[in-house]
């Protein structure tokens, strides 16, 4: 990867956080943290990686990011000086999802060895 690519993918990271955080969707508002973007070689579409807030419903809040796509978009393309602004897709963070699980699994097994308990 290059480094124009890398700094490309640090700035909307960094415009999306903020543009995120500042939507007033109830599916999305406060729940959701920009974690990571990935774009593709010809800058044509980036992958949004995202975080909810724990308990948050993850299907509604990828309808509110897919729904805010394109002002989301819009901002990007304000705030960058590309050819093209690139076509948005957004995809729960897999990094997060398995901390969050091996996390669970790592209590379930001191809950099992807890002296205390039973």
């Amino acid at each position: 990867m290059s480094e124009r690519t890398r700094k490309i993918e640090s700035q909307l990271k960094e415009i999306l956080g903020e543009e995120v955080s500042g939507l007033s969707d109830p599916r999305i508002e406060g729940l959701v943290t920009i974690t990571a973007v990935r774009v593709s070689p010809d800058l044509s579409h980036a992958t949004v990686f995202y975080s909810l807030l724990a308990g948050s419903d993850g299907d509604e809040a990828r309808e509110g990011l897919q729904s805010a796509a394109g002002r989301l978009q819009g901002a990007v393309g304000s705030q960058m000086r590309l050819k093209r602004t690139p076509r948005l897709q957004f995809e729960p963070d897999p990094v997060v999802e398995q901390a969050s699980r091996i996390e669970a699994a790592l209590r379930e097994v001191r809950a099992d060895d807890d002296p205390d308990r039973g």
